[in-house]
């Protein structure tokens, strides 16, 4: 009978068919052929990488790509979409291969082969050069004159995109046009071409995603941008192309005068600019200590309640990356961030932070707790102040374990979860052994891999440099990690987060749960959780040894040098990390509502009576390090390098494959020693240590 593949029906010929089946056939072969000419009525769009933040293999990901899929679901059209190079998918539309293409900049519309739909915002594309080239030329004028100046020939643009005019038009500049972000950053880099006409926050993406070597190596011409949108263009070719045009313009009206486009850009981190230019703008994660301290500066009197702050608050993945892009170019659009003890020592190095040289005679810096301190500390110097940090913590459920008289060791190891997971998993009644992160990602899977591997020995790289993850120790600790994911994890348990995990926690379906002690404070929430007079608290499992067994993770207040405002971001910084503060926060909004994990003074005996964790908290993060960073007990879930993005997303991939058993153990890590060995020499690394 025939078969439906992909919206085409194929057809398999038998050479005869019994009469009794006929009818059967028949209906059958209807019923494809119906359900055929509806796929074929779907609309079928081509994306590209010109869409910031596009995602190939999830062609939803990306502002312009939601609000274009939001815009035909209001319409009630069927929609599908792929994925293509920006040249080819503008061909395929051109040919009428697809209905239409998105996006489009308003200064390449090509209005003889396409309707163009009215405008999404898009930002800004720039001039990117080689830092170097920069140098010594804080302003230019008249960009053409500077570049014949300079004799920068070369100008590089993305494939099917169009260069502007009053560059292309000049026959002294050479135009190469490149088929993808990735490869003109190569040429770039290679000094093949010498400028980039590309859109900002795609090179962004790229360098933190793709080509982390490459970071800090370019800039963008300041003051050149040239600012544009994005459209959709439907093909002419098509008939209806011409009412489902404005059928289109109808619904991003609505999705304007909603708010809906300026909440999914600013999901992606994409904010406009200020009304106010004297206003301080703040980059925060959206944690919960974050719209505490916010709520609390909108509704109290302050030593800030002068100062214009502009909080700019988003996801905490998507600010990690808005900053790194930002500083993989050079630039900056905070004047205070919320930061990761990754980036910090990285940033500072690259002195483009201001370290914290004074402080308020009451700020008590001998309270703050030694790991939070040396977080922030680089070559001496303290670059960030910490606003709330953790450690691990096992969470587990002390019902469970009476019902089998089970108890816990005097000192829990993995081996012990595996043993009390098994006897306890029982998937048929929605109960699973152990909930652990499995989701790709370095502060996703691999925060809590990599403080395994150390745990049980292991270590990212060598002294010199040389990845190690085809050690004993590594294979070890992702056997451990796996075979407790797979055989006593929940199902499909392929992409969890905390955050999934938490939730089944607090849903009574899970025994243990081994990650954040700030995810504690939901746990004990009657409100979020139906098991909290059944959590027990203990702490981090143990692999060979006790060092290494748990990771630190600090959010800390850093001021970057292109602040507008150093002395003010400072002080915000100051008192938003004060045990003033924390004391007058937990007054107004509840003992819950204090930042934690920086100072000892927060775990008072009200604050610990209030949250039942915290006196594991405070003993997981003293025991963590010492005034000694060499006595440090913290689990090195990073390499602080800017390439261990790429590395940990790469790896984490691989690890992942494990879980859901496309690959074993040993390949896995095989795949991921080569991996992180090409990702560093094409950084560098090997080269200067030979020289």
């Amino acid at each position: 009978m025939p078969k439906a593949t992909g919206g085409v029906v194929y057809f398999f010929t038998r050479t005869s068919v019994p009469k009794k089946s006929v009818a059967l056939y028949v209906l059958c072969l209807v019923f494809l052929v119906c359900a055929n000419f509806a796929s074929a009525s779907s609309i079928l769009l081509a994306t590209s990488e010109v869409s910031p933040f596009s995602d190939s293999k999830d062609v939803s990901k990306g502002y312009v790509n939601e609000i274009v899929v939001k815009a035909f679901e209001e319409l009630g059209e069927s929609l599908n979409v792929e994925h293509y190079p920006h040249a080819r998918a503008l061909m395929l539309a051109r040919q009428g291969a697809v209905d239409g293409v998105f996006p489009v900049h308003d200064y390449e519309r090509f209005n003889d082969a396409f309707f163009i739909s009215d405008a999404i915002p898009a930002g800004a594309s720039g001039f990117l050069i080689r830092a170097k080239d920069l140098q010594g030329h804080s302003e230019i004028p008249d960009l053409v004159s500077w570049l014949k100046q300079q004799n920068l020939r070369g100008i590089g643009y993305l494939r099917g995109t169009i260069a502007p005019k009053f560059i292309s038009n000049e026959t002294f500049f050479n135009m190469f046009p490149g088929k993808s972000t990735v490869n003109l950053l190569d040429l770039l880099g290679r000094e093949r071409i010498d400028v980039l006409f590309i859109d900002k926050y795609s090179a962004k993406e790229a360098l933190v995603n793709e080509r982390p070597s490459l970071i800090g190596e370019f800039i963008f011409i300041p003051g050149q941008e040239v600012e544009s949108s994005f459209h959709l263009a439907l093909s002419k070719q098509k008939p209806e192309s011409s009412a489902l045009i404005e059928k289109f313009n109808e619904a991003l009206r609505k999705q304007k005068q909603s708010g809906h486009v300026t909440r999914t850009l600013e999901k992606y981190g994409v904010y406009e600019a200020s009304d106010n230019e004297k206003a301080l703008i703040v980059g925060a994660p959206d944690i919960n200590a974050v719209f505490h301290a916010k709520a609390y500066l909108d509704e109290y009197e302050s030593p800030l309640s002068k100062l214009n702050i502009q909080w700019q608050i988003m996801d905490e993945t998507v600010l990690r990356r808005r900053l790194l892009g930002d500083f993989s170019v050079n630039e900056n659009r905070f004047d205070l961030v919320l930061i990761g003890n990754y980036g910090l020592p990285i940033w500072a190095k690259r002195d483009i932070l201001v370290p914290f040289s004074t402080h308020p005679d009451n700020y008590d810096m001998k309270d703050i707790i030694p790991a939070a301190l040396l977080a922030n500390t680089v070559n001496g110097a303290l670059y960030g102040l910490p606003f709330v940090a953790e450690t691990t913590l096992t969470f587990y459920r002390t019902d469970l374990l009476d019902n089998l008289n089970l108890s816990l060791p005097t000192v829990l190891t993995y081996k012990d979860v595996k043993a009390l997971a098994k006897q306890i998993h029982r998937p048929e009644k929605e109960v699973y052994g152990v909930g652990l992160r499995t989701r790709v990602g370095w502060g996703q899977n691999m925060a809590l891999v990599s403080t395994m591997a150390n745990t049980y020995g292991a270590s990212w790289l060598d002294e010199k440099m040389q990845p190690t993850l085809d050690s004993k120790a590594w294979f070890d600790a992702v056997s451990m990690y796996a075979d407790l994911a797979k055989n006593y994890g929940p199902p499909d348990n392929k992409n969890m987060g905390w955050q999934e995990n938490q939730k089944l926690f607090a849903e009574g379906k899970l025994a243990f749960f081994i990650d954040a002690s700030s995810l504690g404070g939901a746990l004990f929430d009657k409100g979020f959780s139906k098991v909290t007079q059944f959590t027990g608290v203990t702490y981090a499992p143990l692999g060979n040894q006790q060092k290494g067994a748990q990771w630190f993770w600090s959010w800390n207040f850093a001021v970057p040098k292109q602040s507008q405002y150093v002395d003010e971001a400072q002080s915000i910084a100051h008192f938003l990390t004060s045990k003033t503060f924390i004391d007058e926060l937990k007054k107004a909004r509840g003992e819950y509502a204090a930042p934690s994990g920086t100072r000892h003074s927060t775990y008072s005996s009200s604050y610990q009576q209030a949250v039942p964790y915290a006196a594991f908290e405070h003993q997981a993060l003293k025991l963590l390090s010492s005034d000694d960073p060499s006595k440090s007990m913290i689990g090195t879930q990073f390499i602080p390098i800017p390439e261990f993005t790429a590395i940990g997303y790469a790896v984490g991939a691989q690890i992942n494959d494990v879980v859901t058993g496309k690959q074993s153990v040993r390949k896995a890590l095989e795949r991921s020693q080569s991996h992180t060995q090409i990702i560093l020499e094409r950084a560098g690394y090997y080269a200067e240590k030979e020289k």
